[in-house]
């Protein structure tokens, strides 16, 4: 894996140049909130925010956004196919984080690089993350094999428009409810299907069923167009369905993964997102998420395995 250097300006095959401190910074929360400082070409600095935390606990989402930060600043590669975590501490929001890559190649390659980032807080292991990246346009180009031929091989549920009058605001709702607890609530939007989501029908009206289900549009609330690594963010900061049948405050992950299949047409600020929990063994439960553009296409699809505590 070709590493980069703040000092050197190294163009991508995607006519990115990083190394560039002449850069504007992101005005976007995720972009603030979750951002990182290279000390040398393999070590980067961050500090967790107490903006995407949940009960004072930072998402694992977020140290996600974090690592993969730093792991694109060391491949020449342009699209994040892969992510595989496993989340071994807490972190805390007042001390400082150092994220190490490690590249796993051997040499450079056009096709596929793949790294390691350890996520450490007071040499204390927090996270380890493993990421493979490539070219999807390069995929596309040869003619990729497809199965079955439509793009949406794994189609959505029926989702009305986001602006449809039937369509909830979760996030307002959680906002409202539990805002002082789920500070991450004020930074997404989540825009849901009533019907198909026991979820809202648990925390909005109180009605209980058998089903762990979260169904609708995602995004930022400030707006953000939604890009590849937005997904590693947005396939992780949702309520987890398994509220809607045991009810706690937080859901921490044991292990995290999430596989990328096509980018985000027309630079949408919202996608679909679908996710269900099925199994739950002991207080262990198993989420798995699907994300698709506006087109129907598949992004990413996402699986979780997390602790649920209940409260004290």
């Amino acid at each position: 894996m070709m590493l980069r250097t703040c000092t050197s300006r190294i163009r991508t095959r995607s006519g990115v140049v990083f190394g560039d401190s002449s850069r504007a910074l992101s005005s976007y929360a995720i972009d603030s909130f979750s951002k990182v400082t290279q000390k040398t070409p393999t070590t980067f600095a961050t500090t967790a925010s107490k903006e995407l935390s949940i009960l004072g606990n930072p998402n694992g989402g977020q140290l996600t956004f974090s690592a993969l930060s730093a792991a694109s600043q060391c491949t020449s590669l342009p699209d994040i196919l892969s992510i595989q975590a496993v989340f071994v501490g807490v972190a805390d929001t007042k001390s400082e984080s150092l994220l190490t890559v490690k590249p796993l190649n051997l040499k450079p390659s056009k096709t596929q690089e793949s790294c390691a980032v350890s996520y450490s807080q007071n040499d204390q292991p927090i996270a380890e993350f493993f990421f493979t990246f490539g070219n999807m346009e390069s995929n596309s180009s040869r003619g990729g094999f497809s199965y079955p031929s439509s793009a949406a091989h794994v189609p959505p549920p029926p989702l009305p428009s986001p602006a449809d009058r039937k369509m909830a605001n979760y996030s307002e709702l959680l906002d409202s409810k539990m805002g002082n607890i789920l500070a991450v609530a004020k930074h997404h939007k989540f825009v849901l299907d009533p019907e198909a989501s026991t979820l809202y029908q648990k925390h909005a009206n109180d009605i209980s069923t058998d089903e762990s289900k979260l169904t609708g549009w995602g995004g930022y609330a400030d707006g953000k167009p939604i890009e590849l690594k937005d997904l590693s963010f947005l396939m992780d900061c949702f309520p987890p369905p398994i509220l809607a049948q045991e009810p706690t405050g937080w859901v921490p992950t044991i292990s995290y993964s999430v596989n990328f299949f096509s980018k985000p047409k027309n630079n949408p600020t919202l996608v679909k997102l679908d996710f269900q929990t099925r199994i739950a063994v002991d207080g262990v439960i198993e989420c798995d998420g699907h994300a698709w553009d506006e087109e129907d296409g598949l992004l990413a699809t996402s699986r979780q395995m997390a602790r649920v505590w209940k409260p004290k």
